[in-house]
């Protein structure tokens, strides 16, 4: 098979309820759509029902009619599937992995040639598998994934609450709908409660002798969940990933930075291989549309216009004939394009710094050049009244929803700092990575630093670009109230046009509720403690600055 995607066969065949066997004698279920002879097969892993695989970035029917032979399979003890099902099981998923990919490899419509794919959980568990290097696994077709030192990197010792407890919610209902015999009427009712409404579950104090105290029977720990002590997301070593790797992913998908850094590991660690990212405007959603919360970016920005899956069909055809090429297809936000690079950030990108500063009326101001070194501005952020989560990267799982929704009203909280540039005399493109250097000082003992980079249109709406997140007493230990402290918040990486006439803009404040858990100020957990402080935050402006990747062009704020 080269050149060009096989054709379909005149007829497709689709085996239902299949049993393939595991080396402890375990049988997982799967379906399977074949063409009666030999093809590469695409292999879909999901503990959430594999006849529910609906994701946009590539689905079963779209291998068919790629010429692939697709098989879905729910993991173990999920749905069809014999043994024992656990909320974290990652070693048992990666030679569950291994095992598939090998049984497929066997089967009479296979040619040898597995691609293990899927979305979120479903690719997570597919480079677990991959790191375990079966000899038939021939790529890695992920989205939005993550992994537990990238997540620990990039929420700087915080935790992403809302995902936390929804994916919780969600997973013990259906632990309790499987295990009736488990399931008390207390516990039957808080979950169905909390799954109407889980706002008691976020904004207990301590949260873990909240209402989520009262579910019995599921099998984990949930007060050392919501401490942070079990690892959600699972490690793998990116060098033992020997095959190629195509990931997808959306500026506002909550894993979107993790997965580019996906892409780059890959690169740095087997350049020899090719390895693709395709970046949309998309969400941690199935439906990948040209549309994302506020915001409707053109028809050509949906993964179907984008052919996203026929891409990925398309590189694992003949991923020979493209050895040692690396290509990046990224959404272009405010000019509402694609384009390609051959690495990330694109090579022409080059470090802007700005400098936070003060205009003459005593406003917020990015600078090209640092102000009197004596100039500070303080904000106060109480627990107990935190800056709502509202668009951006966030989670779609609880009440929260992703993606472009205009924020104005954060420059209106007295916890909000915000800076400015003037209005831009030709577009920026904000293209790679964005990170903020900021020099603080608290009075209490701790507190985290949320940081907003944001795209202030002339008619003054504020729609989010970036976002990023770290806890003072993770990022530097002890803090010493009244101290500076310098800290280093990443943003993540973004592709942006600020049009001319708009404005770059960066917002700090302490909080991002439900999204992130609160701090408390004090030092303790918001897991175990109930003791919230106010805290007094003093940014120290001419040692803080702003630093974007920038594509080359005219204009200077």
């Amino acid at each position: 098979m080269s050149g060009s995607h096989a054709a379909p066969s005149s007829k497709a065949f689709w085996l239902g309820d299949v049993a393939t066997p595991m080396r402890d004698a375990v049988n997982l279920q799967a379906d399977v759509w074949h063409h009666g002879e030999p093809r590469p097969a695409v292999l879909f892993r999901t503990p959430y029902g594999r006849r529910a695989i609906t994701s946009d970035v590539l689905r079963p029917v779209d291998c068919l009619h790629g010429g692939f032979a697709a098989v879905c399979q729910d993991t173990r003890g999920r749905f069809g599937s014999d043994g024992a099902w656990e909320p974290i099981m990652w070693e048992l998923e990666a030679l569950d992995a291994y095992d598939t990919v090998e049984w497929v490899a066997r089967q009479e419509w296979c040619d040898g040639r597995v691609i293990l794919a899927g979305t979120s959980y479903g690719g997570i568990v597919s480079f677990l598998g991959a790191a375990q290097q079966p000899p038939s696994l021939a790529g890695v077709a992920a989205a939005m994934v993550t992994s537990g030192s990238r997540d620990l990197q990039e929420l700087g010792g915080a935790m992403r609450l809302e995902q936390v407890v929804s994916w919780l919610l969600y997973m013990a209902a259906d632990w309790m709908r499987r295990h009736p015999d488990v399931a008390d009427p207390e516990t039957i009712a808080t979950l169905r409660a909390l799954l109407l409404d889980p706002e008691p579950a976020l904004s207990a104090l301590p949260l873990a002798e909240g209402p989520l105290a009262k579910l019995r029977g599921f099998p984990i720990d949930i007060p050392a969940l919501l401490a942070g002590q079990v690892p959600t997301t699972p490690e793998w070593e990116a060098a033992s990933v020997e095959v190629p790797v195509f990931v997808t992913t959306g500026w506002f998908d909550v894993f979107s930075s993790a997965t580019i850094d996906v892409f780059r590991e890959a690169v740095r660690t087997h350049p020899e291989l090719p390895h693709r990212l395709v970046v949309g405007p998309w969400a941690h959603t199935g439906p990948l549309p040209h549309h994302t919360a506020e915001r409707n970016f053109g028809i050509t920005a949906s993964a179907g216009a984008a052919m996203v899956p026929a891409l990925q069909l398309g590189f694992f055809e003949d991923p020979a004939a493209a050895a040692g090429q690396h290509e990046v297809r990224y959404f272009l936000m405010g000019a509402d394009l694609w384009r390609t690079a051959d690495a990330w950030p694109p090579r022409g990108a080059r470090e802007q710094v700005l400098h936070l500063g003060q205009t003459s009326d005593g406003s917020g101001a990015l600078m090209t050049s640092p102000g009197p070194d004596d100039l500070t501005e303080r904000y106060r952020y109480d627990p107990a009244d935190p800056v709502p989560s509202r668009g951006g990267r966030v989670i779609h799982l609880g009440r929260s929803t992703p993606g472009p929704i205009e924020s104005s009203w954060q420059l209106d909280r007295a916890d909000v700092l915000s800076y400015l540039t003037p209005a831009l005399d030709e577009p920026w493109d904000v293209a790679g990575g964005v990170r903020a250097d900021l020099t603080v000082s608290i009075d209490q003992p701790d507190t985290d630093l949320v940081v907003r980079l944001v795209d202030l249109w002339p008619d003054g709406r504020v729609y989010p670009v970036a976002e990023g997140v770290t806890r003072l007493s993770h990022a530097v230990g002890s803090v010493t109230a009244g101290a500076p402290v310098r800290a280093s918040i990443s943003l993540g990486y973004a592709a942006q046009r600020f049009e001319r006439g708009h404005r770059l803009g960066l917002l700090v404040t302490s909080s991002a509720f439900p999204h992130i858990d609160r701090n408390l100020n004090t030092g303790k957990p918001s897991s175990t403690s109930a003791e919230a402080r106010v805290v007094a935050v003093d940014v120290h402006l001419s040692r803080s600055t702003l630093s974007l990747d920038v594509l080359p062009s005219e204009g200077q704020p």
